[in-house]
Order: C-alpha cells, then structure tokens, then sequence
C-alpha cells in the first residue's frame, strides 16, 4: 500500500504498526505538504468504535493530546489523519530494572496530568493509558494518545456491562472489576506509569492477565 493516495490526499509513506483494530501509516499530506499519521480501520474491524474515537479525539485541543487533523473514508475504510509524533512511545523509552530519570520523569509527569485535566474537564474518559499510548513529539513533548476506548462520562458504552477494558498491567481496581470507569480510573493507571518510571518495574507483576487484574483489585505495591 505504501505510495498509496488515501482520501485524494494523503500519500502512505511507511506503516508504523498494525492490530486487530486498525493500521498505522506515517503519510505525507499532499495539500499542505506536511507529514502526518494516517490511522486505517482493519476491514473487519468496529467503525462505531472507531468513528467514537474520532469523535472523542476531535473534543479535544491540548499539546499534550495528539491532534486529529481529519477523518473520511477511502474505499469503505474509515480512516482519521493524527499529529505525526516522530519521538517514539514512553514504552520505547523505558528500560526493565532502570529508574527514569527524575527530573524527566517529573516533566512528563506534568504534561501527561495536564492533558489528562483537559480530557476530564471535557468529561473524557481514556481508560487505557499506558506507557504505549504516550507518544513525543520531536521536541521531546509528550502527548496521550489512543483513545480508542475513550468514553463520555454518563454515556453508554460499546460494550456489554462487566466487560474487563483497558491493559491488565496499568488497569484500575474498578475496571478490573468490570465497573465502569471514572475520571479517577485515569488517575490511576497515572500512577502506575509514575511507579515504574520511578521503581524501573512495575507495582505488580505476572504472566497472567487475570492474576494482574486480582492483584490490583486486592494487593497493595512496595512503597518506593
């Protein structure tokens, strides 16, 4: 596909990665002559949950929230245009064993809490923020990204209730329960992503998804 012209203007450059939901493909847009991310819903993947997502980013304007350009569709495939992030994910940053430096950590700790209070005052929900959906721009600004599993707060959901959301490593007691999120299920896995930029490791750790869900539902983490 690379070379591709999506929507009459956005040239696929490069894919940057792919899952079960949608792709990922750095692009360059040809009106404006600027690089941007092109993000292509799998063919057999949920257009509501994309197109909420779309939604949900579009509410926002913040630098450090990743900007939604533009949202079409090309050949039955919705697709959004995103802020190109060139610096990489918090996850590439961080090594196993190693503390984050401290005074990086304590500025990406303001950013990552002053996008997450502008989300909140706006009455979004991310759900699933983890080191993986923090992204750096090429000034080394970090920015949330993927709120695919974003929600309102006092919307329904796409999902049935007792639905487990999120990633089992960064999730909140609640979610691991199956109840709905809250602003302070963001704050939460906040945390988390602070416990191992500071400790190097996570508070809990296991192979097993269910058994992280049981330990953040009933264990307390070692005080750093």
């Amino acid at each position: 596909m690379a070379d591709e012209l999506v929507g009459g203007r956005y040239r696929l450059v490069v894919r940057l990665g792919a899952g079960g939901m949608s792709e990922v493909w750095a692009a360059d847009d040809t009106e404006l002559g600027r690089r941007v991310a092109l993000k292509l819903l799998a063919r057999d993947a949920d257009p509501a949950r994309f197109e909420r997502e779309a939604q949900a980013v579009a509410a926002l304007g913040h630098p450090n929230i990743c900007r939604l350009y533009d949202y079409g569709e090309a050949d039955g495939r919705p697709f959004m245009v995103l802020e190109y992030l060139g610096g990489g994910t918090l996850e590439d940053r961080l090594v196993p064993g190693e503390p984050y430096p401290r005074e990086e950590t304590e500025r990406i700790a303001r950013e990552l809490a002053a996008g997450l209070a502008h989300a909140h005052a706006r009455g979004l929900i991310h759900r699933d923020l983890k080191p993986a959906n923090v992204l750096f721009d090429d000034e080394g600004v970090a920015k949330i990204a993927d709120f695919g599993i974003a929600r309102l707060v006092g919307s329904g959901t796409l999902t049935e209730a007792g639905t487990l959301l999120g990633t089992a490593a960064y999730i909140s007691p609640e979610q691991a329960q199956g109840l709905p999120a809250t602003a302070a299920s963001d704050v939460y896995s906040f945390g988390v992503i602070l416990y191992r930029m500071l400790a190097g490791r996570l508070p809990f750790e296991s192979e097993s998804p269910i058994e992280l869900a049981r330990m953040h539902i009933q264990e307390r983490p070692f005080p750093l």
